[in-house]
């Protein structure tokens, strides 16, 4: 999959979870398919994790979002799922771990930032 797929390029029930998943979140269903991703990832699941990449490109194709990279978690979770889709799974993993630090210190730091 890249970054430019088509709702129409996914199965219906791809497309049925963005929906319900767009209609729950609103602006921030990309975060919440960001945070689904790296949970089933954590928990080993390569069919799972295949299956909410999949769900978080259908949301972008959906939404007419293209992908968001300034901030440094974003860059991270585009190299996770770079390597997921090259099947590199051990190399997402770790990927993981060093996006669920860098999203803890983004959110430590807003406070410091608002001052």
């Amino acid at each position: 999959m890249s970054d430019h797929a088509q709702p129409s390029d996914f199965d219906a029930e791809i497309r049925e979870a963005a929906n319900e998943l767009i209609a729950r979140h609103g602006a921030e269903v990309e975060n919440a398919t960001t945070e689904k991703m790296i949970e089933v990832l954590d928990a080993d699941s390569m069919e799972d994790v295949l299956y909410w990449l999949k769900v978080r490109q259908c949301v972008r194709g959906m939404s007419g979002n293209d992908r968001y990279v300034r901030r440094m978690p974003d860059k991270i979770i585009w190299a996770v799922e770079q390597a997921l889709e090259q099947g590199r799974n051990r190399l997402a993993r770790m990927l993981s771990n060093i996006y669920s630090v860098a999203k803890a210190d983004e959110v430590a730091d807003r406070p410091e930032r608002r001052k």
